[in-house]
This record gives structure tokens, sequence and C-alpha cells, in this order.
């Protein structure tokens, strides 16, 4: 491509917008030169979608360094996932993936491959663009907060039931004392041959 051609593409910069792409190769299995960046400090994955220019710094990925891991495992670490991070696992599942070997986001991006007419290359697939919210936590806080909510819930609701139990014994009548009875005992008889 010559300084001409990238010229013509377009910007994908967008405030507020993250692009996400998949693999479901192995990372190991990648070669090096797929990550090593030109005399524009662009990479190949960058050249093969057409993305001319973007911000490094806006730039997350993640992943398993072998084989391949549930999406969800994947995604709930990265930034402000509790935001988007629903929408790209059920995306990526729509695609036919339960589990993928790892993913890139870029942040302020919208790609738009209606434009670039590029939907994959070799290693990895476009999933789409999302809203995020930079105040949104990530998935895994969020999956934490909820937990330590229920347990909250579930000791207030076991303190209340100790409560009731407690008041309930409070308010039930004193138990009488039960007279020991006599044992009964076998009227004599004057009969030889019963023995006493």
């Amino acid at each position: 491509m010559t300084s001409s051609d990238s010229n013509l593409l377009p910007s994908f910069e967008k405030h507020g917008k993250v692009s996400v792409w998949c693999s479901t190769l192995s990372y190991d299995t990648i070669p090096d030169r797929y990550f090593e960046e030109d005399d524009q400090g662009l990479d190949a994955w960058a050249r093969n979608f057409n993305i001319s220019q973007y911000n490094h710094e806006n730039m997350e990925t993640n992943g398993v360094a072998s084989g391949t891991a549930l999406v969800k495992g994947i995604i709930e670490e990265c930034s402000y996932s509790s935001g988007y991070g629903d929408s790209i696992i059920h995306k990526i599942k729509k695609m036919g993936h339960s589990e993928v070997s790892w993913i890139i986001l870029l942040f302020d991006f919208e790609y738009r491959n209606k434009i670039t007419k590029i939907h994959e290359d070799d290693y990895v697939q476009y999933v789409g663009s999302f809203v995020y919210d930079m105040d949104a936590i990530t998935l895994a806080e969020q999956g934490q907060l909820e937990a330590e909510r229920e347990e909250k819930l579930r000791v207030e609701a076991q303190m209340a039931l100790d409560i009731a139990a407690a008041a309930a014994l409070e308010a039930a009548p004193a138990p009488q004392p039960v007279a020991p009875e006599t044992p009964k005992v076998a009227p004599k008889s004057n009969n030889p041959w019963l023995k006493s």
C-alpha cells in the first residue's frame, strides 16, 4: 500500500466505541511477523484490515498463551467490560465460537467492515464495534460485587431467622414441671400360686 492509498482510507476513530477482533487459533502458533510494525508503526493486523492509523495506547489484548478458553474468561478481565462484555460474548457465540484464544480491543475506534469489505485475515475475525463507558468496571469486578451482595443478603436472612427463632422461644409459655408418676403396684393377692 502506498502513502496515497493510505490517505484514501477513512479514519475509524470514534470516542466511546470499542472495536473487537477475536482469534480461535492458538496464540503460540501465530508468527511473530504478524505483530511486527512497519515504518508507519502499523503491524500486519492493521494493514490486513486497511487500518491506516490508530492510537497504540488505546489497544488492549487478552487471551491464553496456548489453546483456547471460554469467551467470558477472556473478556471479563478487559477494561470497562461490564458495559460491553455480554454483547461481545453473545456476538462471538453467534459467530459459532464458544471458545477463543485471544481478542484485540481498540478503544475510541469504530472499525467499519462495510467500508473496507474485510471481515477477517488468516489469524483474526472482526467481531464488531460496541459502546463502552469509561466509568464501567470489569465483568470480573462486577461478578465479585454480585457474589459479595448475595453473601450479605444470605447472612442478613440467616440473622433474621435466628432473631425470629429467639423471639419465638422467648414468647413461648414456660414449660410446667411434670410430677413423676408413681409406679403402679399390683394388689396383693391371697392366691398361693402367685408369688410376690
